[in-house]
C-alpha cells in the first residue's frame, strides 16, 4: 500500500511534466497532420478453387500440403514482379487516356492526372510516349507501350516502374495486400491509396492480370511437355511400326508363317524318325545276318542264281519300287497320293512274284548236304532279301529325311534368332511407345486440371469504388503521439526516479539508506506558499517534539533525557532545527538546552576523544532536556559512550542531497558504535508534500488541496470535511479560506 501512495505522489509530483509535455506533443501532432492526404481503401475477395474445388487428376484426394503450396504460389503469383509490371503498364496507360485535368474522374483525380501528364510531357521521351495514346483503344495503347517498355532500360516507363514512381512504380504497388482468409480457398486483395481513383482500377486491372499471368506460367510449362511428348511419341510410333514392317517383310522372304509351331512340328518330326530310324536299323542288320547265314548253306548252283543277270534285274526292280512305297509311307510331305502308292503297292508284289518264280526256274537240287530242302532255302533267303530290300529303302528314306530336317534346324537356327531380336526389339519400342502414350495422356489430363483450376479462378467480390476516406488515420496518429509523448516523459522520469540516489523523500531515504526515517522538515517557499513558512516550520517542529518524546522513557538520576544531532555532512541544517525544538519546549515549560560542537566543547580535545559520559563535556544543571549538536562525521568520530548514552540519535539529512558512498560507509561504522541505543533519519529541506505525510494536511485549506491531498493519499471516498486538523493553531487559514 505505502508504494501505491509512492507511486501516486510520484504522478503528482510529475504531474506538470506530463500535462504539459503530453499536450505540447498531442498538439503538434494535430498541427502536422491538419493537411494531411486522405487515404481510400479498396478491397476485393478471389475464388480460387485449390483446396476444395474438384480435379480430375488421382482420386479425388486433397494433399493439403501441395494445396497449401498452390496457394503460395498463387499469392506469389500476384505480387510478383511480372504481374505488377503488367498492371502498371495498363494502369499507367488507362490514366492517360481518361484523366481530365479539370475534373476528377474514376480513373484519376485532375491533380494526379495534371501531375504525371506535365511529369511525362516534359521528358525526354514525351512525345513519344503522347504519340503511342490511342483514346479509343486501350490494349493498342498498352501493346505499344509494352513494347518500349521492354526495347531498353534507359526509356521513360522503364524508369517509371524501376524507380519511385507514386502510384505506378513497383515499390508502390508492393503495398497491395494478399490475404488467405482463414484456411478456405478465399484469398482478400486490399490495397490503400491517396487517389480513389487509381487505388479502384489498380485492383480492377490487378484481378484480370494475375489470372493471364497465371495461365501463361502453368499453361507455358505444360504446353511444352505436351509438345516434347507428342513428338517422342510420334517418333517412337514410327519406330515401331518400320520394325513391325520389318519383321513382316523377314518372315515373309524366310516363308515362316508361325515359327513356334514350325519349329515343334519339325521337333516332332525329328523326334519320330528317330524312332523309325532305330527300328529300321534293327531290321537292316537282322536281314543282313540272316542273308549271311543263309549264303553260307547255299551250294554253287544257288550261288550261281542269285548271281543271275535276270535275277539281279528283278531285284534292282523290287528294290526301287520298294523305296518308292518306303518313301511315300514315311514321308508325309511326299508328293505321292494315295492312288500312285497303291500302284507301287501293286507293281511291287507282282515284282516280288516274279523274283520268286525266277528263284524256282533255276533251283535242281531239292535239298543241301546238310539235309535242308533248296527250296525253303532259297524262299528264306529270298525272303529275308526282300525285308532287307525294304530295310535298306527305309534306311535311304530316313536319311534323306535326316538330310532334310538337318537343312531345317539350319535354316530355322539364325531364322528363330533373327526373329526374337526383331521381337525383342518391337516389344521395347513398343513399351517405350505405350510409356511414352501413358505420359502424353497425363499431360493433356494436367492441362485440362488447370484449365479447370483456371476456370474456377474467378473474382467473387469485385472492387468497388471507394467513396469515403479511411477514417481514423489522423485520429490514431494523434492518439498515438499522445500516448508515446506521455509513456516517454513517464518513463524518463521513472527511469531518474529508479537511478537517483538523491533522499527527497521518506520512502526513498528508506529504500537508499536501509535507515529508519522519523519525520521531514519543511524548506522555505519563495512562491506561493511563502507566506506559510513559519507556520510549516511550527507545525513540523511540534511534530519532531512529539516523535522525539516517545523515547523519553527512559532517564537516569541527575541526568536530563539527551538527544544527539548527527548528519553525514555540514550545511544539513542540524543547528535551526535544535534551536526550533529548543524554543519550542522552552515556550511549553520544559528547560531545555543545546550543546554545540565546537563552541562548548572541543571535538579535538582529548577530552572529547576519551569522554565516557556527557558530563566529561558538560556539567549537568537542572535541564530537562539535553540537545548535543556534534560536527559532521565526515571530519569527526563521537565517541560510542556519548552516543549510547543518548534517548535518540538523529541524523539530520538534506532530502535534496545524495546519498554517497562515503555516507554509505560511515553510516555502517556509526550503527556499530551505537550498538542498540535508537538512530533514525530526520529528512531536513523536504518538499511540502513530504512533511504532509507526517504532519497531515497543511495550509492553506481550500477545496481544491483538500482534494489533491486525498487523491494523493488514495483516499479516494473520504469525506471532506471543513475542519482541518491544524486549522484551531493558526489564524491565517481562516483568513486564506474566507
Amino acid at each position: 500500500m505505502e508504494y501505491l501512495v509512492y507511486i501516486s505522489k510520484f504522478l503528482y509530483r510529475i504531474r506538470w511534466w506530463l500535462i504539459i509535455g503530453t499536450l505540447s506533443v498531442t498538439l503538434l501532432a494535430i498541427f502536422v497532420t491538419k493537411k494531411m492526404t486522405k487515404k481510400y481503401s479498396v478491397d476485393c475477395t478471389i475464388y480460387t478453387g485449390i483446396i476444395s474445388g474438384y480435379s480430375i487428376e488421382g482420386d479425388g484426394t486433397k494433399d493439403w500440403s501441395v494445396a497449401q503450396n498452390a496457394m503460395d504460389n498463387l499469392i506469389n503469383i500476384i505480387l510478383s514482379e511480372a504481374t505488377l509490371q503488367k498492371v502498371c503498364i495498363r494502369l499507367y496507360a488507362r490514366c492517360l487516356i481518361n484523366g481530365n485535368p479539370n475534373k476528377d474522374n474514376e480513373f484519376i483525380s485532375a491533380y494526379n492526372y495534371k501531375k504525371i501528364y506535365n511529369h511525362v510531357r516534359n521528358s525526354p521521351q514525351g512525345p513519344l510516349i503522347l504519340g503511342m495514346i490511342n483514346k479509343n483503344n486501350e490494349d493498342e495503347t498498352v501493346e505499344k507501350f509494352t513494347q518500349l517498355f521492354n526495347s531498353n532500360r534507359d526509356n521513360y516507363l522503364y524508369g517509371l516502374f524501376h524507380y519511385n514512381a507514386e502510384h505506378f512504380s513497383f515499390n508502390a504497388l508492393k503495398n497491395i495486400k494478399v490475404e488467405r482468409e482463414g484456411s478456405s480457398d478465399l484469398l482478400h486483395v486490399t490495397y490503400v491509396g491517396n487517389d480513389r481513383g487509381i487505388a479502384y482500377n489498380t485492383l480492377l486491372i490487378l484481378s484480370k492480370e494475375f489470372v493471364n499471368e497465371y495461365r501463361s506460367i502453368r499453361y507455358g510449362e505444360t504446353d511444352k511437355v505436351i509438345d516434347y511428348f507428342k513428338q517422342a511419341l510420334t517418333s517412337a510410333g514410327i519406330d515401331l511400326h518400320s520394325q513391325e514392317n520389318d519383321l513382316t517383310q523377314y518372315n515373309i522372304s524366310k516363308r515362316v508363317i508361325n515359327y513356334t509351331d514350325e519349329t515343334k512340328e519339325i521337333a516332332a518330326i525329328n523326334k519320330e524318325f528317330e524312332l523309325r530310324n532305330q527300328d529300321v536299323l534293327m531290321s537292316y542288320n537282322s536281314s543282313r545276318a540272316a542273308l549271311k547265314e543263309l549264303e553260307k548253306q547255299m551250294d554253287a548252283n544257288t550261288k550261281h542264281y542269285i548271281t543271275n543277270a535276270e535275277f539281279i534285274t528283278k531285284l534292282k526292280q523290287v528294290s526301287d519300287l520298294q523305296y518308292k512305297v518306303s518313301e511315300s509311307e514315311i514321308l508325309p510331305n511326299s508328293n505321292n497320293d494315295e492312288k500312285q502308292l497303291t500302284d507301287y503297292k501293286n507293281r511291287l508284289s507282282k515284282a516280288k512274284d516274279e523274283l520268286s518264280g525266277i528263284s524256282d526256274k533255276y533251283l535242281k537240287n531239292q535239298y543241301t548236304k546238310q539235309g535242308i530242302a533248296k527250296n525253303d532255302i532259297v524262299d528264306n533267303w529270298l525272303e529275308e532279301l526282300i525285308t532287307f530290300e525294304k530295310a535298306k529303302a527305309d534306311l535311304k528314306v530316313i536319311e534323306k529325311a535326316r538330310n532334310d530336317l538337318n537343312g531345317k534346324y539350319t535354316f530355322f537356327a539364325p531364322v528363330g534368332s533373327t526373329i526374337k531380336q526383331k521381337e525383342r526389339s518391337i516389344n521395347f519400342t513398343e513399351q517405350n511407345y505405350l510409356s511414352l502414350l501413358k505420359s502424353y495422356d497425363d499431360a493433356l489430363m494436367r492441362k485440362k486440371n488447370l484449365e479447370m483450376t483456371s476456370a474456377s479462378l474467378k473474382v467473387l467480390n469485385p472492387p468497388s469504388y471507394p467513396l469515403i476516406s479511411l477514417s481514423g488515420v489522423r485520429k490514431k496518429i494523434v492518439i498515438g503521439a499522445f500516448l508515446g509523448s506521455f509513456l516517454f516523459i513517464f518513463g524518463f522520469f521513472l527511469l531518474i526516479e529508479v537511478l537517483d540516489q538523491t533522499l527527497r523523500d521518506s520512502v526513498r531515504t528508506r529504500r537508499i539508506t536501509g535507515g529508519k526515517v522519523l519525520g521531514s522538515f519543511p524548506a522555505k517557499s519563495i512562491f506561493k506558499y511563502r507566506n506559510y513558512n513559519e507556520t510549516y516550520s511550527d507545525i513540523a517542529t511540534k511534530y519532531l517534539s512529539s516523535s522525539i518524546s516517545q523515547f523519553f522513557n527512559k532517564k537516569q538520576q541527575g541526568m536530563p533525557y539527551i538527544v544527539n544531532m548527527l548528519s553525514m555532512e555540514a550545511g544539513a541544517g542540524k543547528s535551526y532545527i535544535s534551536e526550533q525544538l529548543v524554543k519550542y519546549w522552552n515556550s511549553i515549560g520544559l528547560k531545555a538546552h543545546k550543546l554545540t560542537a565546537g563552541t562548548d566543547f572541543n571535538t579535538a580535545s582529548k577530552e572529547y576523544i576519551l569522554s565516557t559520559d556527557i558530563k566529561d563535556l558538560y556539567s549537568i544543571c537542572d535541564e530537562d532536556v539535553l540537545i548535543v549538536e556534534y560536527a559532521p562525521l565526515s571530519n569527526t568520530v563521537v565517541p560510542s559512550f556519548l552516543l549510547q548514552q543518548a534517548n535518540i540519535n538523529l541524523i539530520i539529512a538534506r532530502a535534496d542531497k545524495g546519498w554517497k558512498t562515503s555516507d554509505k560507509i560511515t553510516y555502517n561504522k556509526l550503527k556499530d558504535q551505537i550498538g542498540n541505543a535508537p538512530l533514525y533519519f530526520y529528512l531536513n529541506q523536504a518538499s511540502r508534500e513530504e512533511v504532509e505525510s507526517y504532519t497531515g494536511m497543511l495550509p492553506p485549506y481550500n477545496y481544491f488541496r483538500k482534494r489533491m491531498y486525498q487523491l494523493s493519499h488514495l483516499a479516494l471516498t473520504e469525506h471532506s470535511s471543513l475542519i482541518t486538523p491544524n486549522q484551531g493553531s493558526t489564524d491565517i487559514d481562516d483568513n486564506e479560506e474566507k
